[in-house]
């Protein structure tokens, strides 16, 4: 399992990322996807995405920079976008399920209830605009069509074992209001978390100055209260190892594990791998 970032904003403001920590200055932040190969399966959790499309609007009010297109990503651990076969998308905020058109050959899972709500947000604009600022129509109508073309599955809550080893877990009213996280078992068993937005930093779990606190993102759409439940109930799953939290806007995540800086000054971290598997970020001559 790898975490590939393909954007970065250098200068994102604290307060979004913790709720409650206003005027905190900013840090860097990472926007990233994962692979998982295993099973027979190519999976990715999330997408990222596309500069290629309306997506571009915002990444440039986000100040995001060092883009790369999933194709360029993804081959730094020797994968194709057309080999993939299946994608989980935590939410539909374009950074996360923007890049769909890259994915040809991949069945898609989002929760019922997040296409749904997207759906019904945007049809209350302007007055709803500020829960949307993150969620772009198009890609919502795309989602649409793969789902009446059969290619995007509708789930209705939790599932374990959607694939072998991989469970996906409803995250509803929290960041939006039909997430979903996934859980991971390795070949050791040992559970891994991807947390989508349900956190932004390992700081939202072990608290800010590792304070031991819970503290919710700053940026979300559903209850605070569901938010801090969450974060609990992720920690819960990993057996309290926040290490095996996979968390994709978490810099951090590069620096806790073995990880490899590319030219592009992306970054890739290698976070478990099968007995026998060699390293695919180890520099070559």
């Amino acid at each position: 399992m790898w975490m590939l970032e393909y954007t970065h904003c250098l200068q994102h403001p604290v307060g979004c990322i913790f709720y409650g920590e206003w005027n905190k200055g900013t840090r860097l932040f990472a926007y990233s996807y994962v692979y998982i190969e295993g099973n027979g399966h190519k999976i990715l959790a999330d997408i990222g995405h596309d500069n290629d499309s309306t997506n571009r609007a915002y990444h440039d009010v986000n100040d995001l920079v060092d883009y790369q297109y999933p194709d360029a990503v993804l081959a730094k651990v020797g994968v194709r976008p057309d080999e993939i076969d299946t994608v989980i998308l935590t939410h539909a905020h374009y950074d996360h399920a923007g890049a769909t058109r890259w994915f040809p050959n991949a069945t898609f899972y989002i929760q019922r209830r997040e296409l749904e709500t997207s759906r019904e947000v945007l049809a209350q604009s302007p007055l709803f605009d500020s829960l949307t600022s993150a969620l772009d129509p198009s890609d919502v109508d795309l989602l649409g069509k793969l789902a009446e073309s059969g290619r995007l599955v509708l789930l209705d809550g939790s599932v374990e074992n959607l694939l072998p080893g991989i469970d996906v877990r409803a995250a509803w009213d929290t960041h939006t209001k039909g997430g979903q996280y996934v859980v991971l078992r390795d070949h050791e068993e040992r559970p891994w978390v991807i947390t989508g937005d349900g956190m932004y930093s390992y700081e939202n779990a072990e608290g800010i100055g590792q304070s031991g606190v819970y503290v919710s993102i700053g940026f979300g759409g559903g209850s605070g209260w569901d938010c801090i439940r969450l974060i609990d109930e992720m920690v819960k799953a990993t057996a309290g190892d926040t290490n095996r939290l996979v968390i994709v806007h978490e810099s951090a995540t590069y620096e806790r594990n073995p990880s490899r800086v590319y030219d592009d000054n992306l970054s890739v971290a290698e976070l478990v791998l099968a007995p026998g598997e060699p390293s695919r970020i180890a520099a070559t001559a």
